[in-house]
């Protein structure tokens, strides 16, 4: 039975391609996880509070900037429709950076830094188009190589944009040519990860791309025109959701709480963004083969609802205790904190940490509007959790301990909703 077993999991498609993924992927987190305690001691967490702050706005840019287009490149009829969608959405993001984002920090700039209590925040908003213009290259990519189960070279995508950021922060650290090397490094990283995609794409697709014309991505621009309708505002809620708790912390609190925070999200960068996202990438390509195929996908999703449950909740099990000390010894006493952060927001990310790899069925299923309901939930539920519990309680662990409850009944009903429409059922 055992043997058998064996040779039911190697050759399993999904399995191995999930294994190739999130193996790449986990090593290509390791080289910032030696490094943090590093970085813990060369910046304080106010700089950590800025960089977190600046990435809120670059997560949300980058949605904006392409209007969710290149959702649509792994449902596109062909290598070809696919193509345009990609030249879109870069198009796109390229056109509002560059001409609108100018004109925002023009009018807004110092106004914003002001209502976060974050004075530095103004002189630093350069970074925001640059870094969500290199996002957005890297998400196309990303999609492009889901489609053409290009696993391999997605995987290698992961571990230089990893890379990358790490040791651009840790360079301008050192040197201090200038005056924040954790936004400075951060940016520089995403632009050599969004580079090294362009190079990849077009050496194994440059002539596919070669064929992309004008009136094509007009075209796919009108054919799939729900993603902007529906998708792009429900990643945008999303994202606002994520990008909410730093705000709301930095304007309640102050820089240095939204940095701890941050630091505190990072212990469940591994498993929540890179194994999850990886599990999910090529759950979506076998979940939309079967839908097509039979308008259902409850096997596959039954499989990896189990095994992301039992990744899940077993990590929590045995690592939850000890997160305080462990902040305290790998990045620094004053780190401790962070620790005790992580603990209060452990039961929330173990319900995300299943649920994201599964939200990917939304747009499978072509359930974009149920989506969009979901995602305002998601947000109504991050910003009123934080702001009430500002409000009545007074304190920043008060506060995230109604975060954590509130956001883990959001994602409970993702998996509910999702594991309702993987058996092919109307709400």
């Amino acid at each position: 039975m055992l043997s058998r077993l064996r040779q039911k999991l190697s050759s399993s498609d999904f399995l191995r391609n999930s294994l190739t993924l999130s193996g790449g992927v986990a090593v290509a987190q390791v080289l910032p996880l030696l490094f943090y305690p590093l970085l813990g001691r060369i910046y304080t967490p106010a700089d950590f509070g800025l960089l977190a702050v600046i990435t809120s706005i670059v997560s949300v840019l980058s949605v904006l900037a392409s209007g969710k287009y290149e959702s649509g490149i792994l449902v596109a009829k062909d290598k070809e429709e696919a193509a345009h969608l990609a030249a879109l959405s870069v198009l796109l993001g390229f056109l509002l950076l560059a001409v609108v984002w100018p004109l925002v920090q023009w009018l807004m700039g110092d106004r914003l830094a002001m209502w976060l209590g974050e004075p530095d925040l103004a002189r630093w908003l350069f970074v925001c188009p640059v870094s969500a213009f290199s996002i957005l290259v890297f998400n196309v990519y990303n999609e492009w190589c889901v489609r053409e189960k290009y696993f391999k070279a997605l995987s290698v995508n992961k571990m230089v944009n990893a890379g990358a950021t790490t040791l651009g922060k840790v360079f301008l650290g050192f040197v201090r040519l200038v005056g924040q090397g954790l936004v400075v490094g951060d940016m520089a990283g995403r632009v050599v990860s969004a580079v090294g995609c362009a190079v990849r794409a077009f050496l194994k697709d440059g002539a596919t791309f070669r064929r992309v014309r004008l009136s094509g991505i007009v075209g796919c621009a009108a054919k799939y025109k729900e993603f902007p309708l529906y998708n792009m505002p429900g990643r945008l809620l999303n994202t606002l959701g994520q990008s909410m708790p730093v705000l709301l912390l930095t304007a309640f609190f102050s820089s240095a709480e939204s940095g701890f925070f941050s630091m505190a999200m990072l212990v469940f960068v591994l498993p929540v963004t890179v194994i999850g996202n990886s599990l999910g990438d090529v759950y979506r390509q076998r979940a939309n083969e079967e839908y097509v195929r039979s308008g259902q996908c409850k096997g596959s999703y039954d499989k990896l609802l189990r095994l992301t449950a039992l990744m899940g909740f077993g990590a929590l099990a045995v690592v939850v205790w000890l997160l305080p000390w462990l902040m305290q010894v790998v990045l620094g006493g004053e780190w401790y904190t962070a620790g005790q952060y992580a603990q209060i927001l452990a039961p929330c990310m173990v319900l995300s940490f299943i649920a994201n790899p599964l939200s990917g069925l939304f747009i499978v299923a072509d359930k974009l509007r149920q989506f969009f309901l979901w995602q305002v939930l998601y947000v109504a539920g991050t910003t009123v959790s934080i702001w009430l519990g500002h409000l009545l309680f007074g304190t920043i662990e008060a506060t995230l301990t109604a975060y954590s409850v509130v956001m883990g009944c959001v994602y409970l009903t993702s998996i509910l909703m999702t594991r309702h429409f993987a058996r092919g059922r109307r709400l």
